[in-house]
């Protein structure tokens, strides 16, 4: 039997477990190495057990914590990985250092 390794740490080992995720937004866009499942329903990682908790730990925490939603007040608008966010014009200018930003105003 070949030695699987972990997406994640790279550790080689026999003992993997595969972290399946359903989402109808495209997680290939967030630069982790997934693959797809034969019938194109889950995204899929191969990791060792010491990744796979991490993983368990990081969507708890996700649960728990609440999202503080407040405008910082400069009415520009971006879509980062499916949800509009209100950024900075430090962060806009950073981004997009050539381009002025459209701005929603109340």
């Amino acid at each position: 039997m070949a030695k699987e390794m972990c997406k994640r740490c790279g550790e080689k080992d026999y003992d993997r477990r595969t972290l399946k995720m359903a989402c109808f937004y495209d997680m290939m866009e967030i630069g982790v190495p997934f693959t797809m499942s034969e019938d194109k329903n889950f995204y899929c990682l191969l990791v060792c057990k010491d990744c796979r908790a991490d993983w368990m730990n990081a969507i708890k925490e996700w649960f728990y914590k609440k999202p503080v939603r407040e405008s910082c007040g400069s009415g520009i608008f971006v879509r980062r990985n499916g949800a509009t966010v209100e950024i900075t014009e430090e962060e806009w200018a950073e981004e997009n250092p050539d381009r002025d930003p459209v701005r929603v105003r109340p």
